[in-house]
């Protein structure tokens, strides 16, 4: 279990304890074609239940902005550091990016980014729960026990060229004009208005800004996040499941452009994407189902949505119906030292939804909060424990290791009902990310 010291959060415990479910990496050791392997764990179930009625929006709108206005007042809530323009977070950048990673400095703050300052027009009593953002990032604002550990920084609004090296230009040309088709609309789940185009410029562009932080020449940043993102049902020329641009799959192409004399130098499959959300990363392993030096995982349930497009990752592992903390525990102590083990990831993508939640109105699963936490650590752990230098630049030249592999950290699912508990799990990620790498030990 995880240290309360550490966490300082309060636990429920897991209350059901079911049959270890089928599957385990040494499956994938004997497919012909690794990136083909596949693991199903099943398990008889409810049947498919509709993909609606979400959360209802309970915004406090009131409360929020006396809290947004007291932060800003006071340059952040609860004693962290917080940014709120363009210019703080330019400014903030270069001085991280100035700053020396010696060992003798104490580690910087995870910086996080939050892309609700671009507030989004819905319908009136919407499904989409696009409240929890913001209530996420107050609830980490209000934590005094994040100071000096956490810095948040509004997401900037991400490159065009960064979203047409991905996505198909046509679709991204009806997207800025708010002309999608019905059809393309009714996919997505909500319609295009000038305020979702900027959310989705800016929700992609947190993760390219946090991706560029942990592989930038010198960084002391060895994670950092994003409070949204997480858009992995995005396809390079359509949109879905309330995804319009893929997120990671953005950042993870720049970086390979950009960086790849970095990431390349060690590892022919640089990059690991570990999505535990429970939907499948189905936009994501489609975008980089022919590229060798993408890793694609995807613990999912495998009962849930999206049910007609499905898409093989390079590892699908299939969670059944009320799967408990002990079932996809492990799963996730098999599967997560497989994967770096057998990579050797130089970058990682986590993709942290608490969809799991056994309170989520779609996740069908039975995972607590205590046991998302340690889902949480075992990502951490891994990429605290397996370092290696990435090459080139100072790196290079001094035979310096860095210890640890580069994380990012965005946002995913959690549509518990009312949204509290999703809001508290999804700032358990962060807040965790925080302490962690505050400390920078494995447990």
């Amino acid at each position: 279990l995880i240290p309360r010291t550490l966490l300082q959060v309060s636990l429920e415990n897991s209350d059901t304890k079911k049959k270890t479910t089928e599957g385990s990496p040494s499956l994938a050791r004997r497919r012909h074609t690794p990136r083909r392997a596949r693991v199903t764990m099943r398990a008889a179930g409810l049947s498919v239940a509709l993909f609606a009625s979400l959360v209802r929006h309970r915004a406090h709108h009131g409360v929020a902005r006396r809290v947004a206005q007291r932060a800003r007042r006071e340059g952040g809530g609860g004693g962290i550091r917080c940014a709120t323009t363009g210019e703080n977070v330019a400014a903030a950048s270069t001085s991280a990016t100035a700053s020396s990673s010696s060992s003798s400095s104490p580690p910087p703050p995870l910086r996080t980014y939050y892309a609700d300052w671009a507030e989004v027009i819905l319908p009136d009593n919407h499904r989409f729960p696009m409240e929890k953002y913001k209530a996420t990032r107050l609830l980490l604002e209000a934590d005094a026990s994040l100071a000096g550990k956490l810095e948040l920084l509004p997401s900037p609004k991400v490159d065009l060229a960064d979203v047409l090296a991905v996505h198909e230009s046509g679709y991204v040309d009806r997207v800025l004009r708010c002309e999608l088709t019905e059809k393309e609309t009714r996919a997505i789940g909500f319609p295009m208005h000038p305020s979702s185009v900027t959310r989705s410029l800016a929700s992609t562009g947190g993760t390219v800004a946090a991706t560029q932080d942990v592989l930038a020449p010198n960084t002391a940043h060895r994670c950092a996040a994003q409070i949204a993102g997480g858009t992995h049902h995005a396809f390079a020329d359509a949109g879905e499941g309330f995804c319009v641009f893929n997120d990671i799959a953005v950042a993870a192409t720049m970086a390979l452009r950009e960086y790849d004399h970095l990431l390349s130098a060690r590892s022919k499959t640089p990059i690991l994407i570990v999505d535990l959300d429970v939907h499948q990363g189905n936009g994501t392993a489609k975008i980089f189902e022919d590229d060798p030096r993408v890793v694609t995982f995807s613990a999912h349930g495998e009962k849930n949505y999206p049910w007609k497009t499905k898409m093989r990752s390079t590892h699908d592992v299939e969670l059944p119906d009320d799967a408990s903390d002990d079932q996809c525990a492990k799963v996730f102590e098999e599967w997560i030292p497989f994967l770096f083990e057998t990579y050797d990831p130089q970058l990682v993508f986590f993709q942290a939804g608490v969809d799991a939640l056994r309170d989520d109105a779609f996740g069908r699963l039975g995972m607590s909060r205590e046991g998302l936490l340690r889902r949480n650590h075992l990502v951490y752990d891994a990429c605290l424990r397996r370092g290696k230098a990435r090459g080139g630049g100072e790196e290079k030249r001094t035979g310096e290791r860095s210890a640890h592999v580069p994380l990012v950290v965005t946002m995913g699912g959690g549509y518990s009902r009312p949204p509290d508990a999703s809001v508290r799990a999804h700032a358990d990620v962060f807040r965790s990310a925080a302490y962690r790498y505050a400390v920078g030990a494995v447990r």
